[in-house]
């Protein structure tokens, strides 16, 4: 019953909407009509500037790294196995990414998870989440489109949980991988618009429409 009361609270935690609520009392717009319509950095950045898009991602960030963090209170090594704890803080970044994706508070509908998952992976697995991090980085550097970023990402991803470990002389566990691919492929449906436009040569750069 604890088990399933943490998850509901941390679905919960991962549906504020970070970026909507910083567009509606800091910009005084509601940012769901701007843009691409989207609550995520990205949007928040380029319709609203710099300093609202970072905050925005620090936001979404800092709930993704939170879920595990609790997740590790909630359910500590010394009563289980490791592994049996890295499901159980696995299975929480994962509903927190998803109630940021499906936020109860706006009807199931919600943002993209790439800034939420950035801040799971860096507590879950910080040598994973830096990998990650650098394949979004890489890609971003060369082409300056973020959902292409994210998308590159998003398709390494579970790859790393089974090349880092092997990297660093452990055993993969094979469940990370089947659950982050789910989870991968869930957020690059998310990005299915965005992949019409790239095919079509139609998806922008990053940019900020506004001076900070």
């Amino acid at each position: 019953m604890f088990q399933i009361s943490f998850f509901i609270f941390i679905f919960l935690l991962g549906s504020i909407p970070f970026g909507l609520l910083i567009s509606r009392y800091w910009l005084k717009i509601d940012i769901r009509q701007q843009g691409s319509g989207n609550i995520g950095m990205t949007n928040v950045m380029r319709v609203g500037g710099k300093l609202p898009g970072i905050m925005t991602f620090l936001l979404d960030f800092g709930k993704g790294s939170l879920a595990v963090l609790l997740a590790q209170t909630a359910f500590p090594v010394s009563e289980t196995s490791p592994q049996a704890q890295l499901l159980f803080l696995s299975l929480a970044g994962i509903v927190v990414v998803c109630g940021h994706v499906f936020s109860v508070f706006l009807r199931f509908k919600g943002g993209k998870g790439i800034s939420t998952l950035f801040g799971v992976l860096a507590v879950l697995h910080f040598s994973i989440g830096l990998s990650a991090a650098l394949v979004w980085a890489g890609m971003f550097l060369w082409k300056k489109i973020s959902s292409l970023s994210a998308i590159t990402m998003l398709i390494v991803l579970p790859w790393l949980f089974i090349l880092i470990p092997w990297l660093q002389n452990e055993t993969p566990v094979w469940t990370m991988f089947f659950l982050f691919l789910l989870l991968s492929s869930l957020l690059i449906f998310k990005h299915r618009e965005n992949i019409q436009r790239l095919l079509k040569g139609q998806e922008g750069q990053l940019s900020s429409n506004k001076k900070d």
